[in-house]
């Protein structure tokens, strides 16, 4: 008989791992031979998954992932609101509008996932001139059963400054292998 995990056996350093692994297993099953960093330098680019791909040749697919406080019910989004998770939001928004690559997702708990949607329509899933949507992937850890990940928003192409790909390219894609590759 398989043994059953208990809710507090797991960390919320492990949740957060298993996470980033349902992502970049989404990413693996969606994308066309992607190349996939788990947890890239910080100082290039934030971001806990990193795809590219095309064999590492197309485009970047970054995903901050943010695992809300799940126990907690979710709330409706207030504007101005002091809450924890909405100030989170607001900075999260922000380093996945400065973050360097074509596509661009924000990760959390499937319980959370109405409560982002209405913050991110309120602070913009859009960039300024319009090219670019900020994607929602909603995540499921439900014990003891594998974690599962949907997109609830897909993505749209954002613009990205030339110099800071070439930054990404020199400092991550040629100097180091992907954690996880197609190999053909």
């Amino acid at each position: 008989m398989p043994s059953t995990l208990r809710k507090s056996s797991i960390t919320p350093r492990q949740r957060e791992g298993r996470a980033i692994n349902t992502v970049a297993d989404l990413l693996r099953r969606t994308l066309r031979v992607p190349n996939i960093y788990l947890e890239p330098p910080s100082s290039v680019i934030a971001a806990d998954v990193l795809a590219v791909d095309s064999g590492g040749a197309g485009d970047l697919h970054a995903v901050e992932v943010t695992m809300l406080e799940p126990w907690i019910a979710p709330k409706k989004w207030r504007r101005g609101s002091s809450d924890p998770d909405v100030s989170l939001l607001k900075t999260i928004h922000r380093q996945l509008m400065r973050m360097a690559a074509h596509y661009r997702y924000l990760a959390v708990s499937a319980e959370k996932v109405e409560f982002v949607r209405e913050g991110l329509d309120d602070l913009g899933l859009f960039s300024e001139d319009g090219i670019g949507r900020i994607g929602l992937i909603g995540i499921k850890i439900p014990e003891p059963q594998s974690p599962t990940a949907e997109i609830a928003i897909a993505p749209e192409r954002f613009r990205v400054d030339p110099t800071k790909l070439r930054t990404i390219e020199t400092r991550i894609l040629e100097k180091s292998r992907p954690d996880i590759e197609v190999r053909i």
